[in-house]
């Protein structure tokens, strides 16, 4: 029998969706934004006590959570689009300072409105390349032309650079999702949406990776799926193992969650993870033990889906509430931790593996 979920209250009055991440140590962080004053809020547990602290005033969550992700010297790093022009901005603590940059994302020079729709990032762990350690990759939608860019921080190679638009704007792009893989590779799937004037848009799931950071080029984008009997509106989620991948993504056409996984040696697919899904999912992939899970928020409950060896997916209550989309993650002991926000209120859910 699994051992039972500990519940943590963490903070009131927050509103949109949460972002998690943990410290070496298993330390949590959660990014949030304040009900009403839109500020973004950091919630950090430390030896069993919570602490908040305001990072910033002016965000925008419409379809775009914060992100946040804990360096290699246990600092928080955010990236969230900015309330007054919509610009991508990656905000970094260290020292006990907060610093803010506008990044970079226009991917045409033409004088079309700017911006980032969607955004997600991934800081480079540093462990074979250390000169690249805590530089953090960007894969957002710009606003300008509905395209996928690919921005970072370092001194790596062209920065934004285009991972896959469409010049005649007959294919928009949205839901990027991005990871690292152990072996530093950066890999990004994203959803695409061609509008093809029929009542039902082609929506395709899509996936890449980089293959030459120094000349800022991705592989040919991969269909994981594409058809008018599909409907992906919302973010995907990636992540990776040594020699196996998950993508997780939802389907409201047909209220199911899927997950496509991939491997080097075995076969590769789309699996259903869970069906008769009454809600807008967003789901939050992770690794435990080298095994895929993915939480998410049905009308009724938060749920964990877990995937076994043999490639079978079952599906477990974690607080049967109605909630928003909740953020999974893992420590290096298989502790699981989700936090999500249940009327108003941050939770920080764990369990010991």
């Amino acid at each position: 029998m699994a051992a039972p979920f500990t519940f943590e209250a963490v903070a009131g009055g927050v509103s949109g969706e949460v972002s998690l991440a943990l410290d070496k140590s298993g330390n949590p962080s959660v990014v949030f934004s304040q009900r009403g004053s839109g500020q973004i809020v950091v919630a950090r547990r430390n030896a069993g006590s919570w602490t908040q602290e305001v990072v910033q005033s002016a965000f925008t969550g419409i379809d775009s959570r914060p992100r946040i992700g804990i360096d290699s010297l246990g600092n928080p790093q955010i990236a969230y689009r900015d309330l007054s022009g919509g610009d991508l901005i990656h905000a970094a603590k260290r020292n006990g300072q907060w610093s803010f940059t506008h990044i970079p994302t226009r991917l045409t020079p033409d004088h079309r409105p700017g911006g980032v729709g969607s955004v997600d990032f991934a800081l480079h762990p540093g462990r074979e390349d250390t000169e690249s350690r805590d530089v953090a990759y960007f894969v957002y939608v710009d606003a300008a032309t509905d395209g996928i860019g690919f921005a970072h921080t370092g001194n790596l190679g062209p920065t934004p650079v285009t991972v896959q638009d469409d010049p005649n704007d007959l294919t928009l792009f949205a839901g990027p999702s991005a990871t690292f893989d152990p072996s530093e590779g950066y890999f990004v799937a994203y959803v695409g949406i061609f509008q093809n004037g029929s009542p039902q848009d082609n929506i395709s799931i899509r996936a890449t990776n980089v293959v030459d950071i120094v000349q800022g080029e991705f592989s040919q984008p991969v269909v994981i799926e594409g058809s008018q009997f599909i409907n992906v509106r919302r973010p995907t989620s990636i992540v990776r193992t040594f020699s196996e991948g998950c993508l997780a993504y939802f389907d409201s056409a047909n209220k199911t969650l899927k997950a496509h996984v991939s491997s080097f040696f075995g076969p590769s697919g789309i699996e259903v993870v869970a069906t008769g899904i009454n809600n807008i999912v967003t789901p939050s992939a992770a690794v435990q033990a080298d095994q895929f899970r993915v939480a998410y928020a049905d009308v009724d409950a938060v749920k964990l889906a877990s995937r076994s060896r043999s490639g079978t997916w079952t599906v477990e209550t974690v607080d049967a509430v109605s909630a928003g989309s909740p953020s999974l993650a893992y420590d290096n002991a298989g502790r699981t931790s989700i936090a999500y926000v249940a009327g108003g209120e941050l939770k920080y859910v764990t369990r010991a593996q």
